[in-house]
């Protein structure tokens, strides 16, 4: 059994190969096959998520990714994985191995600066990590997260300037956020100690 998925991997690098020499109509029906296997595939790595068999789902994920370098989620899921089990090194090669199949956009430099943020607490290399992130469209919680690595670093001014920025780019982010980003200003300009730890849902 421990042989199918390599066996399915052979067989699919041999058609998507011999794809290339065929005509445009059969190369539509062979990408049609590998994306439906691609899409099984992913349905089968859902099922161990939920089932805790992470050793199946990491070792699937190098299949995955080899077809569809662009899968982000895979690489979230499968550095999570690997850090959580204190294999950082591993972890830290998938993020980067998603970043240079995905060098432009926000999500596996996010990934790495919240791994160097939350789970290393070296504030200066999430920093140039994130600063990466927003150079890209990215999502509110990106900035919030940049904003509380300045201020982890003792640089207020740039944490505040941040958070300002956050709430002039995203004005319909959530209510309750909004509010813990204006606090971490007010808090931030009114006291020298830095606002607390968090990551999506930071205050």
């Amino acid at each position: 059994m421990k042989r199918l998925p390599l066996i399915a991997v052979l067989c699919l690098v041999f058609a998507s190969a011999q794809a290339q020499q065929m005509p445009a109509d059969v190369q539509k029906r062979v990408a049609s096959i590998i994306d439906g296997m691609l899409d099984r595939w992913v349905v089968q790595m859902d099922s161990w998520w939920h089932d805790g068999q992470h050793e199946r789902l990491i070792n699937m994920t190098y299949f995955l990714i080899a077809f569809d370098p662009t899968n982000i989620d895979a690489y979230e899921n499968a550095g999570w994985l690997l850090w959580s089990s204190n294999r950082d090194d591993e972890a830290i090669a998938m993020y980067e191995r998603g970043l240079r199949n995905n060098p432009n956009r926000y999500d596996l430099y996010y990934e790495l600066g919240q791994y160097y943020y939350l789970r290393k607490k070296d504030y200066a290399r999430a920093r140039g990590y994130l600063e990466q992130a927003i150079k890209y469209p990215c999502e509110w919680f990106v900035w919030n997260t940049l904003g509380h690595v300045y201020a982890r670093l003792g640089e207020k001014q740039k944490a505040v300037e941040t958070w300002q920025e956050l709430l002039r780019r995203f004005p319909m982010m959530p209510i309750d956020q909004m509010e813990a980003v204006r606090k971490n200003i007010r808090d931030t300009i009114t006291r020298d100690s830095s606002p607390s730890s968090g990551a999506n849902q930071q205050e």
